[in-house]
Order: structure tokens, then C-alpha cells, then sequence
């Protein structure tokens, strides 16, 4: 079987099909499609998920693709076959921004996830913006405020729809400052990655490759937690400080990648090109 790529947004990406990160996003779909994709939305994150399956059909179909709404309005009906038949039709898959629990309590364990993870394997595209893209990883955070998030039990996290197993995803990143929660999760959990991305900018993993390209206008930051050395998260009690030694930190722009199997930035090639030098 073969993985479909993932496109991970930070939020707040102006829907306008001009957009480059959406225009990625339809790229990569039509290239799955062989031609005009069906994309499925997903609203379900969403407190209002009619507006928000609205504005981004609006979106796509201006694209040129044509539009599936899965839209289940209670656990059981993630349950019915009729859904399951319409995502088997589906080359890319959104989910919206808003609330992930709602997410992952609503289509956990359904006939609907199910089918689409098997679209998945067979090379359809999974995307999400902030909450969106916050469930899609093994490790998800729940609940927690970004100034506090560096004490004990000021974090609650909970577990994702996992199709990128060894990672948490953090979303509005540098505008809401949520270093402070990444960091809290990857000490917590050393062996995955903490990938915060800022807003108007996404990530493209791409499994062929092993690997994650930038495209946006802010930042993404990687905390890796394989070099951590000392910690005190296994002994202190609720309400006390965090304190971890040897975090390995960075941060990305447009057109950087990382490396799944290095770890390993690589960076735009206008920033490691040697300058004009004038004598």
C-alpha cells in the first residue's frame, strides 16, 4: 500500500484559491485524481459545520474540483454505510478548524475513519487546518493555556486520529504563543517530534520521501526531544515547574524540509547560497 501525502495548515489561511498553499493542496489532489479531484470536507471540528462545509466547497469548486461533504451529525451516523460509499469516491481529505476533541469523539472508532484511513493507504490526501490538522497525529493536545503549560498537570493531551504516528502538531503556533505547550509534550514524550506551525503556513509530508516541505509566509518550528538528557517530568507533582536539559530546537520558513529519518533541516536554497562578495 502506498501512503497519500498530508497537508497540515496552521490556521487562519485566507481562502482565496489564489492562496499558494491551497493551490498545493489542489495540486497534489488533481495529481492523485489523474485529473478533477473530489475532495471530501469535514466540518465536523466546526461550532457552526454548515458554514463551514459552505466556505470551503465555495473554495475547492472554484478550483475546479468537485465537492463531498462528510458531515456526520452523531456517532452513529459515522457509522452508515451511505458515508462510507461516498469517501471511497474521495482523492483528498479537509478538516476544518475549530474544537479536535470533537473530532476524534465523533469519528473514533467509526466505519467512517476507517474507510477514510483505507483511502488513505491506497494514496488519497489527508489535510487539516488547526484543528484540523491538530488530530491528525498519534498524540494530540487536548486542553491546556499556553502560560502555564510549563507546569505539571497544566496540560491534558488525548489521542489522535493517527495518521502521523510520531508527532503532535500545534497550530496558530507563534500567535497564540504556544512554544511553551510543545515543549511540555515532547518532554513528556522524547521519541516523537512537536511540530508547531504558525499561522498562513503549512506542511506537506510527503512518506515517499520521508519528509516534510514549508510553504507559507510564517514559521514552522520542530522540537525534538531524542537529545533530551535530564528531567524532572517522572517526579515532580502537579502545579510545580517543568525543568528539562538538551531540547534540540528548529525552525523553518518557505521552502525549508525536514527529514524524518535525519532529523534534519533542510534549508531554502536562497538562504545556504553563498553571497555576492564585492572587493
Amino acid at each position: 500500500m502506498k501512503r497519500g501525502p498530508i497537508a497540515t495548515l496552521g490556521g487562519n489561511v485566507q481562502l482565496n484559491p489564489e492562496e499558494q498553499i491551497f493551490i498545493e493542496i489542489f495540486r497534489r489532489a488533481e495529481e492523485i485524481a489523474g485529473g478533477r479531484p473530489n475532495i471530501a470536507i469535514i466540518p465536523t471540528a466546526s461550532q457552526d459545520t454548515e458554514k463551514a462545509g459552505k466556505d470551503y466547497s465555495i473554495l475547492f469548486r472554484k478550483m475546479g474540483a468537485d465537492i463531498t461533504i462528510l458531515n456526520p451529525d452523531v456517532r452513529d451516523s459515522a457509522n452508515h454505510k451511505d458515508l462510507g460509499e461516498l469517501a471511497e469516491k474521495v482523492d483528498a481529505f479537509f478538516f476544518t478548524g475549530g474544537n479536535q476533541l470533537r473530532i476524534t469523539t465523533m469519528l473514533g472508532g467509526t466505519r467512517l475513519l476507517e474507510k477514510i484511513k483505507e483511502r488513505y493507504l491506497r494514496g488519497s490526501m489527508v489535510g487539516g487546518t488547526s484543528a484540523g490538522a491538530a488530530c491528525l497525529t498519534g498524540i494530540m493536545i487536548a486542553h491546556g493555556e499556553s502560560e502555564d503549560a510549563l507546569m505539571a498537570g497544566e496540560l491534558e493531551l488525548s489521542s489522535g486520529l493517527n495518521f502521523i504516528g510520531n508527532a503532535t502538531i500545534d497550530t496558530h503556533f507563534t500567535a497564540r504563543g504556544r512554544f511553551p505547550r510543545l515543549i511540555h509534550v515532547v518532554a513528556e514524550n522524547p521519541g516523537i517530534l512537536g511540530i508547531g506551525i504558525g499561522e498562513h503556513t503549512g506542511a506537506f509530508w510527503d512518506f515517499k520521501k520521508n519528509e516534510f516541505e514549508v510553504i507559507g509566509s510564517r514559521n514552522l518550528v520542530v522540537v525534538d526531544g531524542v537529545t533530551i538528557g535530564a528531567s524532572n517530568k517522572a517526579d515532580i507533582k502537579p502545579g510545580e515547574p517543568l525543568c528539562v536539559e538538551n531540547i534540540t530546537l528548529h525552525i523553518l520558513s518557505n521552502g525549508s524540509t525536514f527529514d524524518l529519518d535525519k532529523r534534519k533541516v533542510t534549508l531554502p536554497e536562497r538562504i545556504i547560497e553563498e553571497p555576492d562578495v564585492e572587493i
